[in-house]
Parts: structure tokens; sequence; C-alpha cells
């Protein structure tokens, strides 16, 4: 499309895509699968995941946008019509359909979650700036998730904000904001690793970071426990596939900005190695923290908005390391949420003929509908159950657990399976690679990738 809009700068575009990468899967959801999955043996099984299997279905999303050069439902048919192949519609319907549909669902929870964040961000400017004493508990986090008008304006602010930097175009605002906003995360997130590393007994939870348990994920002198081995596996390959948002359209409709001149194998390895620092930076903040002050770093989900509490009001200082944490959280969960909207967005652009402010605000619009959806089952104003759970909980398992999943494998199996030749020959446009780097990226996407990926939907119904 000659019309289409491209990103002005390769610095913009790494720092865009890996900022719709980092986000509350490194900060957040990160800390807490190390805790419960054996700290240091965790954090190796998913290094091998990242790098052996999401960096090269990184590298095939990117390379099949800008391939397409157009949104991900028509994508599908223009690389088919590139391979000289004739597909069925149905794969334009299920991988693009599906990816749109993904966006919609995760962004009503995801939105939720940033309220939360944003709350926790003005609490600890309150604390820290008008000398408050605001009382940092479980019942805190209680509260909030309970009430429906608290969390329906910060959510609201959030839509808002995110409506705000999507209507300004993939330069002046996707881009523009990521130049800004990525270099203050990682600034934020040294000064809290600094401050973090010299509490007392912090090296604990450094030991656990970094030590490795091989007994936690199987391994003993008594032989292997493989049932246990495969649970930390499939959990390290979800989160690897989770946290480089490959299932939502992000890195087509990111890549599909792209001049041919890109090396991508080169800006993938930036994004990823982006990425993994992130989350191995949030661990080493987050389970130290938890140790210096002998908490459980088992806790789950709620180890950021109920234990790290906690630990900041017994900190000395801590109202403004509260602060500084919740806004760096804040700050990834939102250009995550902002790399959401954007296929969307296009998208409406391209089928619906709109502008960019009218396929925004359809956008937006979308987004609060099932926002207030999820929050009206979430804080008990509706009681209609899907599959046994709220609405909340069920759009995030139906997302978390089967349809990004699902969209991968089809993904996966279009681009290894149809539209390789085409997809490869884009690629090496602006990058080289061997062999042996071809043979293996075929591998993944036709086999490897789709297996785990069937494996991980099975045992969510298990």
């Amino acid at each position: 499309m000659s019309s289409r809009a491209h990103w002005s700068s390769r610095l913009g575009f790494i720092l865009a895509t890996a900022g719709s990468a980092i986000g509350l899967g490194n900060i957040w959801r990160f800390p807490y699968l190390v805790g419960q999955n054996g700290g240091c043996s965790f954090l190796i099984v998913y290094l091998c995941c990242v790098f052996g299997l999401g960096y090269f279905m990184l590298v095939g999303k990117l390379s099949f946008g800008r391939a397409a050069k157009t949104n991900i439902v028509d994508g599908f048919q223009t690389i088919a019509s590139q391979a000289q192949k004739n597909i069925s519609p149905t794969w334009g319907f299920l991988g693009g359909m599906l990816t749109l549909l993904n966006a919609i669902i995760i962004s009503g929870v995801y939105v939720t979650v940033i309220g939360w964040t944003l709350f926790y961000t003005f609490e600890s400017f309150q604390n820290l700036f008008f000398f408050t004493k605001n009382i940092h508990e479980q019942t805190t986090f209680n509260n909030l998730i309970s009430s429906f008008e608290i969390q329906l304006f910060l959510g609201t602010l959030c839509i808002l904000l995110t409506a705000f930097i999507i209507s300004k175009g993939v330069k002046k605002g996707i881009e523009r904001v990521a130049l800004y906003l990525m270099p203050l995360l990682f600034i934020l997130l040294v000064v809290m690793l600094i401050r973090i590393l010299v509490l007392p007994n912090a090296e604990k939870g450094i030991a656990f970071f970094l030590s490795p348990n091989w007994a936690a994920i199987g391994f003993s002198s008594e032989g292997i426990d493989f049932k246990l081995f495969s649970k930390v596996l499939l959990t390290a390959v979800g989160q690897s596939f989770y946290s480089l948002s490959l299932g939502m359209g992000v890195m087509f409709t990111y890549g599909s900005y792209l001049a041919n001149t890109n090396d991508l194998k080169k800006d993938a390895r930036w994004i990823v190695s982006l990425d993994l620092m992130v989350s191995i930076l949030a661990g080493l903040i987050v389970l130290p923290a938890v140790f210096a002050f002998n908490l459980e770093p088992t806790t789950g989900a709620g180890l950021t908005f109920m234990t790290l509490p906690y630990v900041f009001a017994n900190m000395w200082g801590g109202e403004l390391w509260a602060f500084l944490f919740y806004l760096l959280l804040f700050i990834a969960a939102l250009t995550s949420l902002i790399s959401i909207y954007e296929p969307l967005t296009a998208l409406f652009i391209d089928k619906l003929k709109l502008t960019r402010n009218k396929a925004t605000l359809l956008t937006a619009f979308l987004n609060i509908c099932f926002f207030v959806l999820a929050l009206l089952s979430l804080t008990k104003k509706i009681h209609f159950q899907l599959m046994g759970k709220n609405l909340f909980d069920a759009f995030d398992w139906i997302t978390g657990s089967v349809s990004l999943s699902l969209t991968m494998i089809v993904c996966c199996l279009f681009m290894g399976w149809i539209g390789f030749i085409p997809i490869w020959r884009n690629f090496r446009r602006g990058s080289r690679a061997s062999r042996v780097f071809r043979t293996y990226l075929k591998i993944v996407l036709q086999f490897i990738a789709p297996f785990l990926l069937t494996i991980l939907i099975l045992m969510a119904f298990i």
C-alpha cells in the first residue's frame, strides 16, 4: 500500500516493538512464575525457550508483516499470492479475525490491571508528596478490585490516553512515545535495582534467582520427574510467547510498517534482548525484596499488589520506591496497550476506509465495551458466568490458555507450510542467514511451535 504508515528510524521501531513485548508479563507475571517454579532453574529453561523458539517466531512474524505490507486479515491472501498458491479465505478469517478477537478481549482485561497499577502509582505519589499514610496491605487490594467506580475511572483514563497516542499515528504517536518512555523505563529499573540490592538479606533472593535448583524442575539423583519438568517447560514456553506479544497481530502490524532494508535478524535480537533484560531486572528487584522481608516468593499473581506494598511500607524511604516501582509498571503496561490497539486501528483504516481518528475511536469503544463487561462481572454487579467463571476470569482464561495459542498455531502453520518462500525471501532482503538458520526456522514454524502450542491448549482443559 503506497499510503501505508512507516517508521522514521530503526531505533524508533526497535523501542516501539520492544515496548510492545515489555509489559505486565515481564514485571508482574515473570517474577511470580520464577518464584513458583524453582527460581534460577526456571530462568534457564525460559532462556532456552526465548532464544530457541520465541526469537525465531518473532523473526517469522516480522518478516510475514513486512512481506504482506497490509493488515493482518488480508496478509494471508497476499502472501499466498506471492507464493503462487490458492488458499481458502478461512486462513484469513482464522488467523486474522482470531488475532483481532484476542486483541479486543485481552485489552478489556489488560485495562483493568493497568488501572490497578495506576491506583498504586497515585496512592504512592500521595504518600510521598502529601505525607499521608495509606495502609498498604491485602485489604487495600481487595477493596480496589471490589470497587466498580474506582476501576472504571482509572481504566477509562488509560483508554483515553492510549487512544490519544494512537490517533497521532505511527511516527508522531507510537514511535515518539516509545523514544521517551522506554529509556525512562530502563532508568527506573536500574534505580530500583540498586536500591533493592542493598537491603539486608537481599542476597537470599539473588541466590534464589541466580543459583539453579535442578530438583525444582524435575532433575535429581533419583532420575527425572518428566511430569514436573513438562509442567515447567510448558510454563516457560507459554511465558516466552506471551511476553513477546506473538499472538495479537502486533508484530505482524509493526513489521508491515518496515522498510525492506531493515536487518530483521539483528532487530529481532535487539527486541528479544531488551524484553529479556527487563524480565531479569524485574526478577532481581522483586525476589530480593521479598526475601529481604522473609516473605514467600510463591505467592503468585498477588505478589505485586499485596506482597510488595508490605515490603515498601517497611523500607526506609519506601514511599519513594513504591512510587517509582508502580510508575515503571504503569509505563510498561501502557506501551503494551498501545501496541494492542494498533492492529485493530490499522484494520479499521484499511477495511472500513476510516480516518485514523475514527478508527481509533472505534477501537477505544470496543475496548470500553469489553472492559466494562469484565469489570461488572469482577465487581459482582452482574452475575453472568462463562464456563463457571466470572467474565473477567473467563476472558483471561480464554485468551491466555486457548485463543492466543490457537492463533499462533494458525500463523505458524501458514508461515511454515504455505508462505515460507516469500516470507524467507523478504527476510533475506535485509538480513544474512545460513542454511542452518533457514532450516531451523522452518522446523520451528512447521512442527515444534504448533506441537507445543497444541499441548498448551490441551493442558489448559486438563
